[in-house]
């Protein structure tokens, strides 16, 4: 099983926006996953609202949650 590390940057979003860990872990492992910039997004829908998870996987195989966010569906 592969580390999963939250940045200071996605702890200080999730606090913003309200999100806790296990449910940003959740959009992480359970959401649709694309190629985005330098890593990947993972986006998990839930009722009324989406939450989104931008991450990259460093040379040891660590994954990095560098930012989380919230958003109302569309």
């Amino acid at each position: 099983m592969s580390l999963t590390i939250f940045t200071n940057n996605a702890l200080g979003k999730m606090k913003v926006h309200g999100i806790s860990e296990t449910q940003a872990l959740d959009a992480f492992n359970k959401g649709t996953v694309e190629k985005w910039k330098s890593g990947h997004v993972s986006v998990k829908k839930f009722s009324g609202y989406e939450i989104g998870v931008y991450w990259v996987k460093d040379p040891e195989g660590k994954y990095k949650i560098i930012s989380v966010w919230k958003r109302g569906r569309r």
